[in-house]
């Protein structure tokens, strides 16, 4: 690694001799991916004036979502790229083809492509084409229609499980051609109208889209972080959260890069992580990695009056995964345990926490804040997280009695809203 590179930059799957070797380059038109787009635009342009109708607008409306749910939000984007969960090989591999129906690249270029982005924004400076810098307009012509050719490339390293997947390999080569057996089943389905507005009406609104996210997530929104010394900020679209199926949240996501969900704060919607809980209550996603259990960054500060302390508290079955990763994250000593002692002790409590509780008379539950990352895990939860920094035992115990801590939670929070008790 170069002396220009932060220290988070190391272990990076891309690498560089010098920081100049993202910022020196060209953009020169590809006519590849030009043709590409414009042969799919002139095929929405058909179904639009001759196939109009809402059954094929229903279909568009479906296969898009699909595609960008499934395909570039959980395959693409949080698990080939980043690693963020644990999933079974086949369902795996249907999410990275289901993010190719997308028509940007095949996996491997996809991949290479978006880690050469995070490197150089994550640098004092790299070239306008990798940050989004031009003019909307410049922007839009550069990112659709042209390919940046750096005057060295840097060396982008993929792990062996990625770069020698036979899969991936075919998806790489034959990534256009993957089109055709969605549009054969649309053509039996509903004719020339479903595959125009199935298939290229889709590509145009995943390709354009993109883009088109791409260029405001680097150049206007809110910021909840600031990565100090990166050539370009990350920043939140709210509004585009449902429609992107939460990859808007973009200044959450230059924050904490791995993290399987992407709305972090109270409001934020995030459609991938409501279908990752989903998956894993069907037991088929596990192992989330989440910002509560990622090393300190020096380099990133919290910028508004969101900090990561204002994230939900945690304590209720759904944060299972959450409250099993703040486990991990817990530490004797520097959390506090706060609220009530009246059934117990105070020393009891004080010995699961590690001696860090502070008795309140006017609490009527426990509460624990996380020193490490700012987050309040509430009710018996807060309790098994507490204790499972007392050592090996103790967390395993507190492992074990976790989930019927979370679902009493859940239980006792219905209660109460039902007005119960």
């Amino acid at each position: 690694m170069h002396h220009d590179t932060p220290t988070s930059l190391e272990g990076h799957r891309v690498q560089v001799d010098s920081a100049d070797d993202v910022l020196l380059g060209e953009v020169r038109y590809s006519p590849v991916k030009s043709l590409w787009l414009l042969a799919n635009a002139g095929g929405a342009a058909i179904g639009a004036w001759y196939f109009l109708s809402w059954s094929a607008v229903l279909v568009f409306v479906v296969a898009t979502v699909t595609v960008l749910l499934l395909g570039h939000s959980l395959g693409s984007h949080r698990k080939l790229i980043h690693d963020s969960y644990d999933t079974p090989r086949w369902l795996e591999r249907l999410l990275i083809w289901f993010g190719v129906q997308v028509g940007l690249a095949g996996p491997l270029g996809l991949l290479r492509q978006h880690e050469l982005r995070d490197f150089a924004q994550r640098l004092p400076d790299c070239h306008p084409y990798l940050r989004h810098g031009a003019s909307f307009w410049r922007d839009g012509w550069w990112q659709l229609h042209c390919e940046l050719r750096l005057t060295r490339e840097p060396r982008i390293t993929l792990e062996s499980r990625i770069a020698d997947d036979r899969f991936l390999r075919l998806l790489e080569r034959t990534w256009m051609l993957q089109q055709l057996p969605p549009a054969l089943l649309l053509y039996v389905a509903g004719g020339w109208a479903f595959v125009c507005w199935g298939v290229c009406a889709r590509i145009c609104a995943g390709v354009a889209g993109h883009w088109l996210i791409g260029h405001f997530a680097h150049n206007a929104g809110g910021m909840h972080h600031e990565v100090d010394g990166a050539a370009v900020q990350g920043r939140n679209i709210p509004w585009t959260s449902l429609l992107t199926m939460g990859e808007s949240w973009h200044n959450n996501h230059h924050a904490f890069p791995g993290s399987a969900r992407l709305g972090l704060y109270p409001g934020e919607l995030d459609p991938g992580w409501w279908m990752l809980m989903l998956l894993h209550r069907l037991g088929l996603a596990w192992n989330f990695r989440l910002p509560e259990a990622m090393p300190a960054r020096e380099e990133l500060r919290a910028i508004d009056a969101m900090p990561r302390r204002s994230m939900p508290s945690l304590g209720a079955w759904r944060d299972l995964p959450a409250l099993r990763m703040a486990m991990r994250a817990a530490s004797q000593g520097e959390d506090r345990l706060i609220g009530p002692s009246a059934m117990l002790p105070s020393a009891w409590f004080a010995a699961c926490a590690g001696g860090a509780f502070e008795h309140r008379i006017g609490r009527s539950r426990l509460e624990l804040h996380l020193a490490r990352t700012g987050q309040i895990v509430r009710g018996l939860p807060a309790l098994c997280v507490s204790a499972a920094s007392r050592g090996p035992m103790a967390s395993r115990l507190a492992a074990t009695l976790l989930p019927m801590a979370a679902a009493w939670e859940s239980t006792r929070s219905a209660s109460r809203a039902s007005g119960v008790a």
